[in-house]
């Protein structure tokens, strides 16, 4: 493997790896969020629902947040995959 090649792979083993940190912090915020919003709706008043709803919203954003990055940390591995693939076949 020359300087190039282990460049690329070093680049996308750091991509996967700062992605799936992002995801971890996205799920646990998002656990959190609804945490609060179930907690607050418990309360009864109307600014704590009010506020509720908007933890439920932030919950939402960030399960996307961490969707997106379950995707593209696929994608990482694809792009990872095909390139091992194009180097076998000159072995």
């Amino acid at each position: 493997m020359d300087k190039q090649q282990t460049s690329l792979n070093d680049t996308l083993s750091y991509i996967h790896s700062e992605l799936n940190r992002v995801q971890t912090i996205a799920g646990t915020l998002s656990t959190s969020e609804s945490k609060h919003y179930k907690e607050l709706t418990d309360m009864g008043d109307d600014r704590l629902n009010q506020i509720a709803n908007e933890e439920q919203n932030a919950a939402r954003q960030l399960g996307e947040v961490k969707q997106i990055c379950i995707n593209l940390v696929q994608k990482v591995e694809d792009i990872k995959n095909q390139y091992k693939q194009q180097e076998s076949p000159d072995r």
